[in-house]
């Protein structure tokens, strides 16, 4: 069975039903591949849903939309191992601000030997060697 990660962006449209991407995450989250998922997309979810002055979710919901997602998805952590992975990355790709947090989902995801990623933004993994797409 092949794995896949799925980023953060497809956690939310797939309880989006209004989103123009809401099909595609439904897909993948029904899909009969392995899904994954890092801690720092389940954080990164609970801060984009619940922000602002009128967020999309309480932070009670938001915290039940994640309960459901861990039970349909392995839930990977950071580790030593995925530290050093990070660092390499940032070495070689340099990002900037936010866009650290994409290079370490794509390490944890790497040293856990998954490589293909279900996004809505491929542009915010598109040049890290060893990352492919879904869709």
């Amino acid at each position: 069975m092949s794995k896949l990660l799925v980023d953060t962006n497809i956690l939310i449209y797939s309880k989006d039903s209004s989103s123009v991407f809401h099909d595609f995450a439904e897909r993948v989250i029904k899909s009969n591949t392995k899904l994954y998922t890092t801690s720092k997309n389940l954080s990164e979810y609970y801060a984009v849903v619940t922000k602002g002055s009128s967020p999309l979710l309480s932070p009670l919901e938001a915290l039940k939309d994640i309960s459901e997602f861990v039970a349909i998805l392995e839930v990977l952590y950071p580790s030593p191992i995925s530290h050093e992975k990070l660092l390499e990355l940032a070495a070689k790709y340099q990002p900037k601000g936010l866009k650290i947090h994409d290079l370490e989902i794509a390490a944890i995801g790497l040293v856990n030997g998954i490589g293909t990623i279900a996004t809505a933004n491929k542009s915010d993994f598109q040049n890290i060697e060893g990352i492919r797409f879904e869709g």
